[in-house]
């Protein structure tokens, strides 16, 4: 009968073995978000206005920009939203595309019932999204200089957008 090996060695083994899960892990989230990314030449080719007639040109922009497509059904919009928020609050230029969310007032609604401040463009029938290549929401995406730096899709934390800025810039 063999007796198993001293605590002392088994650290190691379980690190290795979590550090490997990890980073399997991180190779799934960063596959998914490369399959669910936007068209990045429709992004950067793309002129909206907000529901206040504010004109959005990505191309005209230098400082890193977050697009973020939400959806007033989606679940994980109403996690995400807060963080979206608190970007835009301290000073991140945010433009959002409200998917297939109904018209400029209930959209509107929506926001105040929530405490959303960013600006928003309506797409009411999900032909912007469909345009930009949008098919999961949340979508964010962090435009700068004309072009699509980074995406992801699904729920993240307000530190994991800060990181993305940053590393756009």
């Amino acid at each position: 009968m063999t007796t198993p090996p001293p605590p002392e060695r088994r650290w190691p083994a379980r690190l290795r073995s979590l550090g490997i899960h990890l980073l399997l892990l991180l190779a799934l989230i960063a596959a998914l978000d490369w399959y669910r990314a936007p068209d990045a030449r429709a992004v950067a080719a793309t002129r909206l206005a907000t529901t206040q007639d504010a004109p959005v040109d990505f191309q005209a922009q230098r400082q890193p920009t977050v697009l973020y497509v939400w959806a007033e059904w989606c679940g994980y919009c109403r996690h995400t939203s807060p963080a979206i928020e608190r970007l835009h609050r301290s000073g991140h230029r945010v433009v959002s595309v409200a998917m297939q969310s109904g018209n400029d007032a209930q959209v509107h609604a929506t926001m105040r019932r929530h405490g959303l401040t960013f600006p928003v463009v309506n797409d009411p029938d999900g032909a912007i999204s469909q345009a930009l290549g949008v098919g999961v929401t949340p979508t964010i995406a962090i435009v700068s200089d004309g072009r699509m730096r980074l995406a992801t899709s699904g729920w993240t934390s307000e530190y994991g957008l800060r990181l993305r800025l940053w590393l756009a810039r």
